[in-house]
């Protein structure tokens, strides 16, 4: 939530700035001169290039708190590559739990990667992430909990796709040292607390959701700036970060950034997943990757790419594996539909109470429950709430109802996809999508860098839409699939 905190300040500044351009001297003044960082493994860049942010969220506490007197290390290891060239967002976040061997003041180290705060600050994870991915940094900003509470408040609300049940009762919390959360799945307004207790939910979660959530959640906050009041707040989020930031940017850089922020945010974002490899140091886990892996993550954060007529050609097969399910009786019991044609691996029918559960919500919503006849064969329907149904207000305050049904896929922790439906055609989920027509049928599409997040489409002034889940473990192709063959469940 820190790094997501500073990039979403960068975001409301360049906003701002686009409205009133003469307020950047005003922002530049904003910036604390105290608190500059000065490193060999920093290298400021001019306006309109390429530029990769660092963004720490240092867990040093407040004087007077009771964890005060512990060593700080770096919570967030947060990586934004802006690309003004493209148009390209990308973000990669690095697990704290990642191992690494490092030197810092002459002494070696081995240990988690956020163990290098701890013994350097700022510099030191700056000289052991550079060392790690082996790319220039350009810009570096770490925040810590100081102004935490006012910060939070500061941001407003942010509308978030929430992919399943995010539950932790207050009597739990006292017995398992997580804090209380009560938030519901479905697309919705998430603000202050429910906001940061939603990014920082650690309950039967793993440090990759978190990281992939807190990734999903600034997405969410670009594509949606200028409608939940953020820019209304800039200075102010500014002046509540000034005690609280380090960071090599100064007043004179500050228009220069500006540019290059405002030409990078046209674009879709490009959210890149770590390796998850775990590695047991001393009976302790942790997380490791090799050097192949690496490079591999470093490509794909510093140059997505996708290209659309190899889409076009996976939607095809969508469609034509949709056909087959529906063909042989999509939506009657598992086994009863022939297996799901190779060109589209992995799905299986919905079974029949499933789309019977679903149809029952229509009492909720006014207008048709749709349910896909194929689902993920490893998935099953989430065990807490899996039917659910909502209301929203969009930002002109107009009430807008919708329905989710989630699956977790049974591919990791924390991962779950589901289908929904809302009477709100444009919301800001879907306010940079791409489109494709295919036999009838235009879909709005999410694009991360390749990879598809969200795949929606209007039926009789109703946005329906499947959701990929936080690591996007489904394909494009399961993805279209599955939406293509969405049918009205009653």
């Amino acid at each position: 939530m820190l790094g997501a905190a500073v990039a979403i300040v960068l975001l409301t500044i360049v906003a701002a700035s686009t409205a009133a351009i003469e307020a950047v001297g005003t922002i530049a003044d904003l910036f604390p001169k105290a608190a500059e960082v000065h490193s060999p493994y920093l290298k400021p860049v001019g306006a309109d290039a390429p530029t990769t942010f660092l963004l720490l969220g240092s867990d040093q506490r407040d004087r007077g708190a009771k964890d005060a007197s512990g060593p700080p290390h770096s919570d967030t290891i947060l990586l934004v590559h802006l690309d003004p060239g493209t148009g390209q967002w990308s973000e990669l976040s690095i697990p704290r739990d990642y191992y690494v061997h490092f030197t810092w003041d002459g002494s070696p180290y081995a240990s988690k990667i956020n163990f290098a705060f701890t013994v350097g600050g700022i510099k030191a994870s700056l000289k052991v992430v550079a060392g790690l991915l082996h790319i220039p940094i350009n810009y570096v900003v770490d925040i810590d909990f100081t102004a935490f509470d006012d910060i939070v408040d500061k941001l407003g609300c942010v509308y978030v796709d929430v992919d399943h049940l995010y539950e932790n009762t207050p009597a739990e919390s006292q017995y398992d040292d997580y804090a209380a959360i009560y938030v519901r799945p479905g697309y919705q307004k998430l603000c202050g607390e429910r906001a940061l207790d939603y990014v920082r939910y650690r309950h039967d979660d793993t440090t990759f959701a978190r990281d992939a959530r807190e990734q999903a959640f600034l997405r969410d906050a670009k594509e949606q700036l200028g409608l939940s009041g953020l820019l209304d707040h800039a200075n102010d989020i500014i002046k509540a970060l000034r005690k609280s930031i380090t960071s090599n940017i100064t007043g004179s850089q500050v228009a220069g950034l500006l540019e290059t922020l405002i030409s990078s945010v046209s674009g879709s974002v490009n959210q890149v997943q770590f390796p998850d490899e775990p590695l047991n140091v001393d009976g302790q886990d942790d997380q490791t990757a090799t050097p192949r892996q690496i490079a591999s993550v470093v490509r794909q954060f510093l140059e997505p790419s996708v290209a659309p007529p190899a889409l076009h050609a996976i939607v095809q097969a969508a469609h034509a594996t949709a056909r087959h399910a529906s063909g042989g009786g999509g939506g009657g019991g598992r086994g009863s539909t022939p297996a799901a044609p190779p060109s589209v691996p992995n799905l299986t029918a919905t079974q029949a109470s499933e789309t019977s559960q679903a149809a029952e919500l229509s009492p909720y919503v006014p207008f048709p429950i749709y349910m896909p006849t194929l689902m993920l064969g490893s998935a099953s329907l989430d065990g807490f709430e899996s039917f659910s149904h909502y209301a929203v207000r969009d930002p002109q305050g107009v009430v807008r109802f919708g329905y989710r049904v989630d699956w977790a896929s049974g591919l990791a922790t924390g991962s779950y996809y589901g289908i929904e439906g809302m009477n709100w055609t444009d919301p800001p989920l879907f306010a940079h999508a791409d489109t494709i027509a295919i036999r009838g049928r235009s879909y709005l599409y999410v694009n991360t860098g390749g990879k598809v997040q969200d795949v929606g489409w209007i039926v009789g002034g109703n946005l329906y839409w499947v959701s990929n889940t936080i690591f996007q473990d489904l394909s494009a192709a399961q993805m279209f699939a599955i939406a293509a063959s969405a049918r009205p469940a009653a």
